[in-house]
Protein backbone atom coordinates (compact mmCIF):
# COMPACT_ATOMS: atom_id res chain seq x y z
CA UNK A 1 0.00 0.00 0.00
CA UNK A 2 1.32 3.40 -0.95
CA UNK A 3 1.77 5.22 2.13
CA UNK A 4 -0.05 8.39 3.35
CA UNK A 5 2.07 11.07 1.77
CA UNK A 6 1.99 9.86 -1.65
CA UNK A 7 -1.26 11.82 -3.28
CA UNK A 8 -1.76 9.12 -6.28
CA UNK A 9 -4.84 7.54 -5.77
CA UNK A 10 -4.55 3.82 -3.96
CA UNK A 11 -6.02 1.18 -5.84
CA UNK A 12 -5.29 -2.10 -3.62
CA UNK A 13 -6.14 -1.08 -0.09
CA UNK A 14 -5.72 -3.45 3.30
CA UNK A 15 -7.73 -1.48 5.23
CA UNK A 16 -6.63 -3.13 8.82
CA UNK A 17 -2.77 -2.09 7.62
CA UNK A 18 -4.13 1.33 6.97
CA UNK A 19 -5.64 1.78 10.45
CA UNK A 20 -2.85 0.42 12.21
CA UNK A 21 -0.69 3.49 10.47
CA UNK A 22 -3.22 6.22 10.48
CA UNK A 23 -2.35 9.03 12.68
CA UNK A 24 -3.61 9.71 15.85
CA UNK A 25 -6.42 12.49 15.43
CA UNK A 26 -9.89 13.39 15.73
CA UNK A 27 -12.11 10.15 14.82
CA UNK A 28 -9.95 8.62 17.25
CA UNK A 29 -10.93 10.78 19.78
CA UNK A 30 -14.45 10.48 19.62
CA UNK A 31 -14.43 6.71 19.48
CA UNK A 32 -12.19 7.42 22.68
CA UNK A 33 -14.33 9.15 24.31
CA UNK A 34 -17.57 7.19 23.50
CA UNK A 35 -15.84 3.83 24.40
CA UNK A 36 -15.02 5.68 27.74
CA UNK A 37 -18.42 6.88 28.38
CA UNK A 38 -19.42 3.20 27.79
CA UNK A 39 -17.56 1.71 30.27
CA UNK A 40 -17.53 4.29 32.98
CA UNK A 41 -21.83 3.54 33.05
CA UNK A 42 -21.02 -0.11 32.94
CA UNK A 43 -18.23 0.59 35.96
CA UNK A 44 -21.26 2.67 37.69
CA UNK A 45 -23.91 0.03 37.19
CA UNK A 46 -21.60 -2.61 38.71
CA UNK A 47 -19.73 -1.11 41.71
CA UNK A 48 -22.77 0.83 42.87
CA UNK A 49 -23.66 -2.51 44.35
CA UNK A 50 -20.60 -2.31 47.01
CA UNK A 51 -22.01 0.94 47.53
CA UNK A 52 -25.56 0.00 48.27
CA UNK A 53 -24.90 -3.22 50.13
CA UNK A 54 -24.48 -2.06 53.82
CA UNK A 55 -28.10 -0.10 53.58
CA UNK A 56 -29.30 -3.42 51.53
CA UNK A 57 -28.56 -5.62 53.96
CA UNK A 58 -29.78 -3.66 56.72
CA UNK A 59 -33.62 -2.72 54.81
CA UNK A 60 -34.16 -6.59 53.38
CA UNK A 61 -32.35 -8.30 56.42
CA UNK A 62 -29.30 -10.10 54.68
CA UNK A 63 -26.95 -12.39 55.53
CA UNK A 64 -23.43 -11.63 53.92
CA UNK A 65 -23.81 -14.81 51.93
CA UNK A 66 -27.28 -13.72 50.72
CA UNK A 67 -25.57 -10.30 49.88
CA UNK A 68 -23.34 -11.62 48.45
CA UNK A 69 -25.30 -14.05 46.15
CA UNK A 70 -27.90 -11.05 45.05
CA UNK A 71 -24.18 -9.30 44.35
CA UNK A 72 -23.57 -11.92 41.17
CA UNK A 73 -27.06 -11.27 39.67
CA UNK A 74 -25.16 -9.21 37.43
CA UNK A 75 -22.49 -10.72 36.85
CA UNK A 76 -23.89 -13.71 35.89
CA UNK A 77 -26.08 -11.54 33.33
CA UNK A 78 -22.55 -10.40 32.19
CA UNK A 79 -21.26 -13.19 31.32
CA UNK A 80 -24.20 -14.44 29.31
CA UNK A 81 -23.48 -11.13 27.75
CA UNK A 82 -20.17 -11.18 26.99
CA UNK A 83 -20.44 -15.33 25.50
CA UNK A 84 -23.85 -14.60 23.19
CA UNK A 85 -22.93 -11.14 22.70
CA UNK A 86 -19.50 -10.88 21.68
CA UNK A 87 -20.04 -14.02 18.92
CA UNK A 88 -23.02 -12.30 17.78
CA UNK A 89 -21.09 -8.77 16.93
CA UNK A 90 -18.66 -10.27 15.17
CA UNK A 91 -21.59 -10.93 12.51
CA UNK A 92 -23.84 -8.61 12.62
CA UNK A 93 -21.85 -5.60 14.00
CA UNK A 94 -20.57 -3.91 16.72
CA UNK A 95 -21.90 -0.95 16.50
CA UNK A 96 -25.54 -2.61 16.31
CA UNK A 97 -24.64 -4.30 19.54
CA UNK A 98 -23.50 -1.82 21.42
CA UNK A 99 -26.44 0.58 20.87
CA UNK A 100 -28.56 -2.79 22.13
CA UNK A 101 -26.59 -2.94 24.94
CA UNK A 102 -26.51 0.37 26.47
CA UNK A 103 -30.34 0.46 25.74
CA UNK A 104 -30.57 -3.24 27.50
CA UNK A 105 -28.33 -2.16 30.75
CA UNK A 106 -29.79 1.38 31.31
CA UNK A 107 -33.36 0.38 31.24
CA UNK A 108 -32.43 -2.72 33.45
CA UNK A 109 -30.76 -0.12 36.30
CA UNK A 110 -33.68 2.21 36.06
CA UNK A 111 -36.21 -0.75 36.77
CA UNK A 112 -34.20 -1.99 39.44
CA UNK A 113 -34.62 0.81 41.65
CA UNK A 114 -38.48 0.27 41.56
CA UNK A 115 -37.92 -3.21 42.83
CA UNK A 116 -39.15 -3.89 46.38
CA UNK A 117 -38.03 -7.96 46.79
CA UNK A 118 -34.14 -9.24 46.87
CA UNK A 119 -36.02 -11.54 43.87
CA UNK A 120 -37.22 -8.69 41.62
CA UNK A 121 -33.74 -7.19 42.27
CA UNK A 122 -31.66 -10.11 41.16
CA UNK A 123 -33.89 -10.47 38.26
CA UNK A 124 -33.37 -7.03 36.64
CA UNK A 125 -29.77 -6.44 37.68
CA UNK A 126 -28.94 -10.06 35.62
CA UNK A 127 -30.79 -8.12 32.98
CA UNK A 128 -28.74 -5.26 33.81
CA UNK A 129 -25.54 -7.41 33.59
CA UNK A 130 -26.53 -8.99 29.89
CA UNK A 131 -25.96 -5.55 28.72
CA UNK A 132 -22.81 -4.50 30.63
CA UNK A 133 -21.24 -8.03 29.73
CA UNK A 134 -22.49 -7.58 25.65
CA UNK A 135 -20.59 -4.34 25.36
CA UNK A 136 -17.06 -4.88 27.15
CA UNK A 137 -15.72 -7.16 24.08
CA UNK A 138 -17.20 -5.13 21.76
CA UNK A 139 -15.29 -1.89 23.51
CA UNK A 140 -12.21 -3.93 22.87
CA UNK A 141 -12.65 -5.15 20.04
CA UNK A 142 -13.66 -1.55 18.41
CA UNK A 143 -10.69 0.15 19.80
CA UNK A 144 -8.54 -2.63 18.61
CA UNK A 145 -9.39 -2.52 15.50
CA UNK A 146 -9.37 1.14 15.05
CA UNK A 147 -6.74 2.36 16.80
CA UNK A 148 -2.77 2.92 15.57
CA UNK A 149 -0.80 0.90 16.71
CA UNK A 150 1.23 2.66 18.20
CA UNK A 151 -1.50 4.06 20.79
CA UNK A 152 -3.38 1.09 21.43
CA UNK A 153 -2.73 -0.28 24.35
CA UNK A 154 -2.94 3.03 26.06
CA UNK A 155 -6.08 3.76 24.21
CA UNK A 156 -6.96 0.49 25.45
CA UNK A 157 -6.07 0.33 28.89
CA UNK A 158 -7.37 3.99 29.25
CA UNK A 159 -10.86 2.83 27.77
CA UNK A 160 -11.04 -0.11 30.63
CA UNK A 161 -10.18 2.20 33.28
CA UNK A 162 -13.58 4.02 32.79
CA UNK A 163 -14.94 0.64 35.20
CA UNK A 164 -12.66 3.07 37.62
CA UNK A 165 -14.42 6.31 36.52
CA UNK A 166 -17.34 4.90 37.11
CA UNK A 167 -16.73 3.05 40.29
CA UNK A 168 -15.47 6.43 41.37
CA UNK A 169 -18.78 8.55 40.72
CA UNK A 170 -20.58 5.32 42.22
CA UNK A 171 -18.63 5.76 45.41
CA UNK A 172 -18.82 9.35 45.36
CA UNK A 173 -22.49 10.06 44.23
CA UNK A 174 -23.14 7.77 46.90
CA UNK A 175 -21.94 9.89 49.95
CA UNK A 176 -24.65 12.52 49.14
CA UNK A 177 -27.20 10.01 47.64
CA UNK A 178 -27.75 7.22 49.47
CA UNK A 179 -27.84 9.35 53.07
CA UNK A 180 -30.37 11.35 51.59
CA UNK A 181 -32.59 9.75 48.81
CA UNK A 182 -31.83 6.32 49.63
CA UNK A 183 -30.13 3.29 47.70
CA UNK A 184 -33.07 3.67 44.57
CA UNK A 185 -31.92 6.90 43.65
CA UNK A 186 -28.24 5.22 42.70
CA UNK A 187 -30.22 2.64 40.25
CA UNK A 188 -32.25 5.36 38.89
CA UNK A 189 -29.09 7.27 37.80
CA UNK A 190 -28.06 4.54 36.14
CA UNK A 191 -30.85 4.72 33.78
CA UNK A 192 -28.94 7.83 32.30
CA UNK A 193 -26.63 6.48 29.94
CA UNK A 194 -29.94 6.22 27.07
CA UNK A 195 -29.05 9.96 26.66
CA UNK A 196 -25.92 8.74 24.82
CA UNK A 197 -27.24 7.05 22.26
CA UNK A 198 -27.86 9.36 19.65
CA UNK A 199 -24.32 10.20 19.62
CA UNK A 200 -22.91 6.87 18.80
CA UNK A 201 -25.73 6.56 15.85
CA UNK A 202 -24.28 9.53 14.40
CA UNK A 203 -20.60 9.46 15.34
CA UNK A 204 -19.26 5.79 15.68
CA UNK A 205 -18.05 4.03 12.76
CA UNK A 206 -19.07 0.73 11.83
CA UNK A 207 -16.16 -1.89 11.32
CA UNK A 208 -14.62 -1.79 7.71
CA UNK A 209 -15.56 -5.69 7.09
CA UNK A 210 -19.27 -4.46 7.40
CA UNK A 211 -19.10 -2.00 4.69
CA UNK A 212 -17.02 -4.56 2.59
CA UNK A 213 -19.48 -7.67 2.94
CA UNK A 214 -22.17 -5.12 2.78
CA UNK A 215 -21.08 -3.56 -0.34
CA UNK A 216 -21.15 -0.01 0.91
CA UNK A 217 -17.39 0.77 -0.57
CA UNK A 218 -18.38 4.44 -0.96
CA UNK A 219 -18.86 4.42 2.50
CA UNK A 220 -16.03 2.56 3.64
CA UNK A 221 -13.94 5.51 1.19
CA UNK A 222 -15.52 8.07 3.32
CA UNK A 223 -14.78 6.37 7.03
CA UNK A 224 -11.34 5.82 5.95
CA UNK A 225 -10.63 9.08 5.31
CA UNK A 226 -11.63 10.60 8.90
CA UNK A 227 -9.14 8.58 10.02
CA UNK A 228 -6.36 9.50 6.87
CA UNK A 229 -7.91 12.53 5.73
CA UNK A 230 -4.78 13.19 2.89
CA UNK A 231 -5.84 9.89 1.13
CA UNK A 232 -7.19 9.46 -2.50
CA UNK A 233 -8.90 6.72 -4.09
CA UNK A 234 -9.42 5.50 -7.12
CA UNK A 235 -12.93 4.61 -8.96
CA UNK A 236 -12.31 1.21 -8.80
CA UNK A 237 -10.02 0.56 -5.34
CA UNK A 238 -10.42 -2.55 -4.16
CA UNK A 239 -11.03 -3.50 -0.16
CA UNK A 240 -9.77 -5.95 1.82
CA UNK A 241 -9.17 -6.76 5.42
CA UNK A 242 -7.17 -9.88 6.71
CA UNK A 243 -8.49 -13.07 6.49
CA UNK A 244 -9.17 -15.13 8.85
CA UNK A 245 -11.28 -18.64 9.93
CA UNK A 246 -14.77 -16.92 10.08
CA UNK A 247 -17.39 -19.60 9.59
CA UNK A 248 -16.72 -21.10 13.29
CA UNK A 249 -14.77 -18.60 15.13
CA UNK A 250 -15.41 -20.03 18.58
CA UNK A 251 -13.62 -23.27 17.23
CA UNK A 252 -10.72 -20.99 15.70
CA UNK A 253 -9.95 -19.77 18.99
CA UNK A 254 -8.39 -23.05 19.40
CA UNK A 255 -6.72 -23.30 16.39
CA UNK A 256 -2.89 -22.45 14.91
CA UNK A 257 -1.52 -23.66 17.93
CA UNK A 258 -3.53 -21.37 20.27
CA UNK A 259 -5.67 -23.77 22.50
CA UNK A 260 -3.06 -23.50 25.04
CA UNK A 261 -2.55 -19.71 25.29
CA UNK A 262 -6.05 -19.38 25.15
CA UNK A 263 -7.30 -21.46 28.15
CA UNK A 264 -3.81 -19.94 29.58
CA UNK A 265 -5.90 -15.96 28.55
CA UNK A 266 -9.27 -17.50 30.07
CA UNK A 267 -7.39 -18.77 33.44
CA UNK A 268 -6.12 -15.47 33.66
CA UNK A 269 -9.54 -13.46 33.44
CA UNK A 270 -11.00 -16.00 35.97
CA UNK A 271 -8.34 -15.58 38.73
CA UNK A 272 -8.08 -11.68 38.34
CA UNK A 273 -11.76 -11.26 37.83
CA UNK A 274 -12.19 -13.02 41.33
CA UNK A 275 -9.96 -10.24 43.01
CA UNK A 276 -11.74 -7.65 41.59
CA UNK A 277 -15.50 -8.01 41.72
CA UNK A 278 -14.58 -9.67 45.33
CA UNK A 279 -12.98 -5.96 46.51
CA UNK A 280 -15.52 -4.38 44.42
CA UNK A 281 -18.29 -5.82 46.14
CA UNK A 282 -17.14 -6.41 49.49
CA UNK A 283 -14.60 -3.52 50.31
CA UNK A 284 -17.17 -0.80 52.14
CA UNK A 285 -17.99 -3.66 54.40
CA UNK A 286 -14.83 -5.24 54.88
CA UNK A 287 -13.79 -2.22 55.96
CA UNK A 288 -16.58 -1.23 58.12
CA UNK A 289 -16.43 -4.69 59.86
CA UNK A 290 -12.53 -3.14 60.77
CA UNK A 291 -14.33 -0.15 62.49
CA UNK A 292 -14.50 1.78 60.17
CA UNK A 293 -17.48 4.14 59.44
CA UNK A 294 -20.11 4.14 56.09
CA UNK A 295 -18.30 7.56 54.76
CA UNK A 296 -15.11 6.11 55.47
CA UNK A 297 -15.48 2.91 53.85
CA UNK A 298 -17.03 4.10 50.49
CA UNK A 299 -14.07 6.95 50.55
CA UNK A 300 -11.84 3.31 50.42
CA UNK A 301 -13.93 2.67 47.63
CA UNK A 302 -13.25 6.20 45.76
CA UNK A 303 -9.40 5.12 46.68
CA UNK A 304 -9.96 1.84 45.04
CA UNK A 305 -11.06 2.78 42.15
CA UNK A 306 -8.92 6.25 41.74
CA UNK A 307 -5.67 3.42 42.15
CA UNK A 308 -7.24 0.93 39.62
CA UNK A 309 -7.63 4.44 36.98
CA UNK A 310 -4.06 5.34 37.75
CA UNK A 311 -2.23 1.85 37.33
CA UNK A 312 -4.47 1.18 34.11
CA UNK A 313 -3.74 4.83 32.31
CA UNK A 314 -0.15 4.56 33.33
CA UNK A 315 -0.12 0.87 33.18
CA UNK A 316 -1.46 1.38 29.31
CA UNK A 317 1.62 3.99 28.91
CA UNK A 318 4.16 1.81 30.08
CA UNK A 319 2.64 -0.98 27.83
CA UNK A 320 3.22 0.89 24.93
CA UNK A 321 6.84 0.94 24.77
CA UNK A 322 7.58 -2.66 27.63
CA UNK A 323 4.73 -4.92 26.34
CA UNK A 324 1.50 -5.38 27.60
CA UNK A 325 2.59 -9.02 28.94
CA UNK A 326 4.95 -7.34 30.72
CA UNK A 327 3.86 -4.45 32.90
CA UNK A 328 0.27 -7.09 33.62
CA UNK A 329 3.00 -9.60 35.31
CA UNK A 330 4.98 -6.39 37.69
CA UNK A 331 1.26 -5.02 38.29
CA UNK A 332 -0.38 -8.59 39.31
CA UNK A 333 2.68 -8.94 42.01
CA UNK A 334 2.54 -5.38 43.16
CA UNK A 335 -1.28 -6.12 44.12
CA UNK A 336 -0.37 -9.39 45.76
CA UNK A 337 2.43 -7.94 48.12
CA UNK A 338 -0.09 -4.72 49.03
CA UNK A 339 -3.45 -6.38 49.44
CA UNK A 340 -1.50 -9.25 51.66
CA UNK A 341 -0.34 -6.61 53.87
CA UNK A 342 -4.06 -5.07 53.99
CA UNK A 343 -5.27 -7.18 56.72
CA UNK A 344 -2.47 -6.27 59.17
CA UNK A 345 -3.26 -2.62 59.17
CA UNK A 346 -5.70 -0.28 61.14
CA UNK A 347 -4.42 3.07 59.87
CA UNK A 348 -6.86 4.85 57.71
CA UNK A 349 -4.10 6.35 56.32
CA UNK A 350 -2.20 3.84 55.91
CA UNK A 351 -5.00 1.23 54.90
CA UNK A 352 -5.62 3.71 52.16
CA UNK A 353 -2.53 3.55 50.69
CA UNK A 354 -2.43 -0.09 50.45
CA UNK A 355 -5.82 0.53 48.63
CA UNK A 356 -4.69 2.34 46.30
CA UNK A 357 -1.35 0.90 45.12
CA UNK A 358 -3.70 -2.74 45.12
CA UNK A 359 -6.35 -1.20 42.89
CA UNK A 360 -3.30 -0.03 40.69
CA UNK A 361 -2.16 -3.31 40.53
CA UNK A 362 -5.26 -5.82 40.02
CA UNK A 363 -7.07 -3.14 38.24
CA UNK A 364 -4.35 -1.54 36.12
CA UNK A 365 -2.94 -5.29 35.27
CA UNK A 366 -6.11 -6.27 34.22
CA UNK A 367 -6.82 -3.47 32.16
CA UNK A 368 -3.49 -3.47 30.59
CA UNK A 369 -4.27 -7.75 29.55
CA UNK A 370 -6.85 -6.76 27.82
CA UNK A 371 -4.43 -5.20 25.39
CA UNK A 372 -2.98 -8.49 25.12
CA UNK A 373 -5.31 -10.53 24.96
CA UNK A 374 -7.27 -8.78 22.08
CA UNK A 375 -4.26 -8.95 19.58
CA UNK A 376 -3.49 -12.10 20.27
CA UNK A 377 -6.42 -13.14 18.12
CA UNK A 378 -6.92 -12.20 14.32
CA UNK A 379 -9.57 -8.63 14.06
CA UNK A 380 -12.27 -10.85 12.89
CA UNK A 381 -12.34 -13.24 15.81
CA UNK A 382 -11.32 -10.55 18.32
CA UNK A 383 -15.19 -9.43 19.66
CA UNK A 384 -15.83 -13.74 19.72
CA UNK A 385 -12.20 -13.54 21.60
CA UNK A 386 -12.90 -10.75 23.68
CA UNK A 387 -16.48 -12.40 24.28
CA UNK A 388 -15.11 -15.67 25.61
CA UNK A 389 -12.47 -14.13 27.58
CA UNK A 390 -15.13 -11.50 29.50
CA UNK A 391 -17.06 -14.75 30.06
CA UNK A 392 -14.33 -16.28 31.92
CA UNK A 393 -13.61 -13.34 33.98
CA UNK A 394 -17.32 -13.01 34.79
CA UNK A 395 -17.49 -16.97 36.13
CA UNK A 396 -14.61 -15.24 38.73
CA UNK A 397 -16.30 -12.47 39.47
CA UNK A 398 -19.50 -14.83 39.65
CA UNK A 399 -18.13 -16.85 42.44
CA UNK A 400 -16.40 -14.06 44.17
CA UNK A 401 -19.24 -12.06 46.03
CA UNK A 402 -21.30 -15.15 47.49
CA UNK A 403 -17.85 -17.00 48.30
CA UNK A 404 -16.49 -13.78 50.20
CA UNK A 405 -19.65 -13.46 51.95
CA UNK A 406 -19.63 -17.25 52.92
CA UNK A 407 -15.75 -16.69 54.13
CA UNK A 408 -16.77 -14.13 56.30
CA UNK A 409 -19.70 -15.73 58.06
CA UNK A 410 -17.45 -18.34 58.65
CA UNK A 411 -14.55 -15.99 59.92
CA UNK A 412 -12.23 -17.51 57.29
CA UNK A 413 -11.73 -14.74 55.26
CA UNK A 414 -8.00 -13.47 54.56
CA UNK A 415 -6.78 -10.62 52.48
CA UNK A 416 -3.64 -12.80 51.72
CA UNK A 417 -5.51 -15.57 50.38
CA UNK A 418 -7.37 -13.34 47.80
CA UNK A 419 -3.76 -11.78 46.77
CA UNK A 420 -2.62 -15.21 45.74
CA UNK A 421 -4.59 -15.06 43.11
CA UNK A 422 -3.22 -11.87 41.88
CA UNK A 423 0.06 -14.47 41.54
CA UNK A 424 -1.99 -17.16 39.84
CA UNK A 425 -2.88 -14.60 37.22
CA UNK A 426 0.52 -13.32 36.72
CA UNK A 427 1.64 -16.86 36.17
CA UNK A 428 -1.09 -17.54 33.49
CA UNK A 429 -0.31 -14.71 31.69
CA UNK A 430 3.31 -15.62 31.56
CA UNK A 431 2.80 -18.97 30.21
CA UNK A 432 0.84 -17.97 27.34
CA UNK A 433 2.84 -18.39 24.46
CA UNK A 434 3.29 -15.60 22.42
CA UNK A 435 4.77 -16.73 19.38
CA UNK A 436 1.44 -17.93 18.16
CA UNK A 437 -0.33 -14.65 18.54
CA UNK A 438 -1.01 -12.76 15.50
CA UNK A 439 0.07 -9.54 16.55
CA UNK A 440 3.72 -11.42 16.98
CA UNK A 441 3.22 -13.00 13.19
CA UNK A 442 2.56 -9.60 11.62
CA UNK A 443 4.76 -7.35 13.39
Amino acid sequence: MMSATDHRPLVNVNVNKLLDESRFGQIHWWIFALCLCVVSFDGYDLVSYGAIVPGLMKAWKLNPAMAGLLGSYALIGAGVGSLVLGPLADRIGRKKVILFCIILFSIGMGITGFTSTPAAFGIFRFITGVGIGGSFPNVVAILSELSPVKNRAQMIASVMAGMQVGGILAAAIGLYFIPHFGWRSMMFLGALPLLLTPVIISVLPEMPARYIANHRVDDLKVVLKKFQPDLAFADDASFEVNKTAAKSPVIALLREHRAFSTIMIWLMYFVSYIIIWGVSVWLPKLMMNKGFGFSSSLSFLITLNVGGWLGSVLGGAVANRAGARKTTVVLFLLCFVTISLLGAVNSFLLASVLVFLAAFGFMGGQNVAHTYASAYYPPAMRSTSMGFCFTAGRLGGILAPTLMGVLMMRHMFSFVDLGVTAVLAAVFIVLAQNKYSFSAKVS
